[in-house]
């Protein structure tokens, strides 16, 4: 007993006054000189656990660098156990500092914003101890490294620390959203410990159900509680299907079980699909006003089981479904009433990842030819074309007049897709900030009456642009929403010349400002543009902004804190087109203006004289 004292003592006082590099050095020459079978009788005093470990180490000391390099050299349970309870230290540290009223988790972002608490952060950095912790919480459960900890209990008590650790004008808006690795932690703890204590894989999800239910700010993530359940045994996923369909009536499951989109249904869904298949499109059939693409596959079944009467009443309620995704009301929506790419896709180009629209589409016209509506499906025909050509108007327009449909539903259809691609050729900050938009049809509309229209054909767009251009006011303030149907058409009109026209780059860039304009119909509009034109287009379009150009202008007077920048920006389109024009306006500017020494600064920063 002596002697052990002793070497206890000299291990110590060899630890306390050796870095752990000498200490290596130490073992490393102690080792090679002495045989393995020499070294039995001191390894017999140790615990078996560790004689392991220093065996394997030995035995595998040739390839040491290796391992060491792929972190797979083995280790004991007391070094496991003291990694285990050093990462819960810094667990600890993280929760300490997010429950400080002043710690490094609020943040401001000025000194005029209200402070807040920095929750991704906070989720992000514990989710970094969570990644170290997972590779040895098996071997936590199976030793009781720590029995009394747990995930659970820590996150709940983290989030209480926290709350009560806030001033009371800070909040937790937007949640505590747990990252992968902390989810993946906390799973499999509950499920192991679940296991060591003869509970079920239902008693199991019980308890994590529980905790989210608890916590007022915490939640798992999850796709990877998804994962987690799908990745469990085919006898534990059976359980927990078989318990959930008793269950799915009652709370809390009812209502976790019927949205849709939680964690809990697509899990639930998918267990069906793999363990109780023949239930699993009864199932899609309740959630289709939720997530309309669970339409697709029941109207697909109905079809191969040619159920038409009731794969029509699947549709509607898909269609439905589908159109109440974008906040829309447009119940009373047919083939024959309007576009659906227009509902569906709205202002926003989405038309790539429209394969489920169309597919809904063609399942409609395969149930409206069974069902003998000839009319009905013709129109089918071409919501689908509109969907993949909606912006070809070459290619609509011969749809339109090759697809036999009624008149109102030709017309319908027009001035559907005609309302559409004017939307879509109009800047976007329009409709974003309300600004005023134009009244009656403007030139876009003439270009498709004209050619939808073959009695009237160019001649009669040439009148009615021309007349236009005549009538518009000379300001913009008078102009309102006719100001960017004048500047489409100044961008239109240029790609229609070519090279023909001289270079307006100032001009473009803050009169016109093409980039703003960029639609996905520009190349077939102006193709259009360029038939149906008037020969001396361009020239109308210049006259009027040589002539009246100076009335936009803005006036220094109006100017903020003295910035002229856009003023000089100005004045340089304006000489670029109009160059006498710009001399007249300079030479008020100077009887006017001639103290404002930041405007004559702005003005020779781009090189105006």
């Amino acid at each position: 007993m002596a002697s052990k004292n002793v070497s206890k003592s000299i291990g110590n006082r060899l630890l306390a006054a050796l870095t752990e590099k000498e200490v290596g050095h130490l073992l490393d020459a102690l080792m090679t000189t002495v045989s393995l079978e020499a070294l039995d009788p001191i390894f017999s005093q140790l615990s078996e656990n560790t004689q392991e470990t220093i065996r394997q180490i030995l035995t595998t000391s040739q390839t040491t660098e290796s391992s060491d390099s792929s972190g797979s050299s083995p280790m004991s349970l007391a070094k496991l156990s003291q990694a285990w309870t050093q990462l819960w230290q810094d667990w600890d540290a993280i929760i300490w500092e997010a429950s400080k009223e002043d710690g490094d988790y609020i943040q401001q972002e000025a000194h005029w914003e209200p402070p807040y608490f920095d929750d991704s952060s906070f989720s992000d950095n514990l989710d970094d101890i969570a990644e170290k912790m997972y590779p040895l919480i098996q071997t936590a459960v199976e030793h009781q490294f720590d029995p009394d900890q747990g995930f659970i209990p820590a996150l709940l008590e983290a989030e209480s620390d926290i709350s009560a650790g806030m001033l009371e004008w800070i909040e937790i808006v937007d949640g505590i959203y747990l990252g992968h690795h902390t989810t993946q932690c906390l799973l499999l703890w509950e499920w192991l410990t679940t296991q060591e204590t003869g509970g079920d894989a239902f008693q199991f999800i019980e308890t994590i159900q529980q905790f989210e239910s608890t916590s007022s700010h915490i939640s798992l993530d999850d796709h990877t509680l998804i994962d987690f359940l799908c990745d469990l045994s085919q006898p534990a996923r059976q359980c927990i299907l078989n318990e959930l369909t008793t269950a799915k009536k009652t709370a809390p499951w009812k209502q976790l079980l019927g949205n849709a989109h939680s964690a809990w249904h697509m899990f639930y869904r998918e267990a069906i699909n793999e363990l109780a298949p023949e239930r699993y499109l009864d199932n899609l059939r309740t959630t289709i006003a939720q997530r309309w693409t669970d339409g697709l596959p029941v109207i697909e079944d109905l079809l191969a089981q040619k159920n038409y009467q009731e794969s029509l009443e699947v549709i509607e309620e898909t269609v439905a479904s589908r159109l109440s995704a974008n906040y829309r009301r447009d119940t009373g929506w047919t083939p024959e009433s309007a576009l659906l790419v227009r509902l569906s896709i709205g202002y926003h180009d989405q038309s790539a990842y429209c394969e489920p629209e169309k597919k809904l589409l063609n399942l409609f016209q395969q149930t409206a030819q069974a069902l003998g509506q000839v009319e009905r499906a013709n129109a089918l025909k071409i919501q689908q074309i509109a969907f993949d050509s909606c912006f070809d108007w070459q290619t609509m327009f011969q749809a339109f007049s090759e697809i036999p449909v009624a008149e109102k539903t030709h017309q319908a259809w027009c001035q559907s897709w005609c309302q559409y691609v004017i939307q879509r050729a109009t800047p976007s900050s329009d409709f974003i900030f309300h600004k005023p938009r134009p009244k009656g049809p403007g030139w876009i509309h003439w270009l498709v009456e004209s050619i939808a229209d073959t009695e009237k054909g160019p001649s009669w767009f040439q009148t009615q642009i021309t007349q236009w251009l005549k009538n518009l006011p000379d300001n913009r303030a008078a102009l309102g929403g006719e100001y960017d149907r004048l500047r489409l058409l100044t961008k239109d009109i240029q790609a229609v010349q070519g090279p023909k026209q001289p270079s307006c780059k100032t001009f473009n860039d803050i009169v016109v400002r093409i980039r703003e304009l960029s639609a996905p119909d520009d190349a077939s509009r102006q193709a259009y543009l360029k038939k149906f034109a008037p020969d001396d287009l361009w020239e109308q379009v210049m006259h009027y902004w040589q002539t009246y150009l100076h009335h936009f202008v803005p006036d220094p007077k109006s100017a903020q804190k003295s910035d002229y920048t856009q003023h000089a920006a100005w004045m340089a389109a304006l000489k670029e087109i109009a160059p006498p024009t710009y001399k007249r306006l300079l030479a008020q500017w100077h009887t006017d203006h001639i103290r404002r020494s930041n405007l004559w600064k702005a003005m020779a920063q781009r090189g105006l004289d």
